[in-house]
């Protein structure tokens, strides 16, 4: 440690060097022969574990990419499946009736003589909510 200024002390970073520090001339111990590099070059512990570890985020990520472009493609055909007159709801949470889709713009009727434009893959069918069967509405 350094002298600590306003009660808080410094700490020396020499400590925590990830420099690779060459043992001093005459010393002999355990991790001077295992400093040394093996013949060959080849790093000592092998290189399976450190290419593991190279490949280990692109193993991770590769069924990730798998799952949403599956997704992305249950979504897009069931956009396709969509039709005029259907009950849709946006990404927003606008629900209403579909008049027109193309592939980038869909129009949308949300209110008697009110139409709007939204983005065609924002939007997908409402799920319509079941009915009860044997509930009068003058139950509730």
């Amino acid at each position: 440690m350094v002298a600590a200024r306003h009660g808080v002390p410094k700490v020396s970073l020499n400590a925590f060097s990830l420099q690779a520090v060459l043992p001093k001339a005459g010393a002999t111990s355990a991790t001077t022969e295992s400093a040394q590099p093996a013949p060959g070059g080849a790093p000592p512990g092998g290189s399976s574990g450190a290419m593991l570890m190279t490949f280990a985020p692109l193993l991770l990520i590769v069924p990730i990419l798998f799952m949403s472009f599956r997704r992305q493609k249950k979504e897009a055909d069931a956009r396709s499946k969509l039709k005029r007159g259907d009950r849709i709801t946006t990404n927003a949470g606008i629900i209403g009736e579909l008049v027109e889709v193309d592939d980038k713009i869909a129009k949308v009727k949300i209110a008697p003589g009110t139409t709007v434009q939204v983005l065609a893959s924002t939007i997908s069918a409402f799920p319509e909510m079941p009915t009860k069967s044997g509930a009068s509405p003058s139950a509730q």
